[in-house]
């Protein structure tokens, strides 16, 4: 069966990468540091074999990262009656639907309705099913077709910082069958990232750590051997200058101090590309103790980086 391959191959990665010593990451923020410790236990065993029906929920369960709705919305119960809360997401719901339309995205929702894999809990509203994750990225989706498509091509190399379980990815790899997206984050959310891509193209090629750890440059010849190249955050410098067109960060620059936004804005990868394409918020707390994106020294650091001829 073809998902007994996937779990099989997803146990190897964990063997593999359990010898790596400098895998434990450091000076994480508080919430970051406590979800690395915690999140993977809920879908890992302690002999590195995984939970599988953990695994195959493992978006209704939000392991990692949240989303909305974190229930069954055709259910209707006294709490969500008494709390507002179906309603409350319900209207959110409706608001992100209303800007996609608004921005003549609705196209690309069409195109791609919310994928089943790690079984969420959606909303549907008439022909679409969404959550709120799967809506964000439809819009950043439709913002890249608005502003990059005539200039980027097809061919590309796309970087994704911060790429959780892989959704830009997965609709980059629709839109654009040609290119190749490369995914930095924890090794674990890499291993829901192999699940969810894995699940969803059967027939692609993917690159794990497997296939890195003896490499001694990640550089465009090897990337364009594949449709997805999973690099665990402590592989990041191995890819080489010139390697990627353009990096995509969503939300987790906002997220991180400021030690590991220099990590990935001070190497290779991010200042060779051609472009770089992020959605952040300005202000991250209290949800995190970080302020990186509006501090005037963070301003200062990033205007005028000369990124192949574009600034920002």
């Amino acid at each position: 069966m073809y998902e007994d391959m996937i779990f099989e191959r997803i146990e190897t990665e964990l063997r593999l990468q359990s010898q790596e010593r400098d895998r434990t990451p450091e000076d994480l923020d508080e919430k970051w540091n406590y979800l690395v410790i915690k999140e993977p236990k809920r879908f890992i065993n302690k002999d590195l074999t995984v939970k599988k029906n953990i695994l195959r929920n493992f978006r209704k369960l939000t392991i990692f990262i949240p989303d909305e709705p974190t229930y069954n919305p055709s259910l209707l119960n006294v709490k969500n009656i008494i709390s507002g809360r179906r309603r409350g997401i319900k209207k959110l719901l409706k608001e992100c639907l209303f800007i996609i339309k608004d921005n003549g995205y609705e196209h690309l929702l069409e195109k791609y309705p919310c994928s089943p894999v790690g079984n969420p809990y959606y909303f549907k509203f008439n022909k679409y099913k969404i959550t709120y994750r799967w809506a964000k990225h439809i819009y950043s989706l439709g913002l890249w077709e608005k502003v990059l498509k005539e200039k980027i091509g097809e061919d590309f190399v796309h970087l994704d910082i911060g790429s959780s379980y892989g959704i830009f990815s997965y609709l980059i790899k629709h839109e654009y069958p040609e290119c190749t997206s490369i995914l930095i984050d924890f090794p674990e959310q890499l291993m829901l990232a192999y699940y969810f891509l894995g699940m969803s193209f059967p027939d692609i090629k993917i690159a794990g750590y497997r296939e890195l750890k003896n490499i001694e440059t990640i550089d465009r010849r090897f990337i364009k051997q594949y449709d997805f190249v999973l690099v665990p955050w402590f592989l990041y410098n191995k890819i080489s200058r010139g390697s990627v067109d353009i990096i995509t960060n969503f939300a987790s620059f906002g997220e991180m101090k400021k030690s590991w936004f220099e990590y990935y804005t001070k190497n290779e990868p991010f200042l060779s590309t051609k472009y770089f394409f992020t959605e952040n918020r300005f202000q991250s707390a209290p949800t995190y103790n970080t302020c990186l994106l509006y501090t005037s020294d963070a301003a200062d650091e990033l205007d005028g980086v000369d990124l192949g001829g574009r600034r920002i």
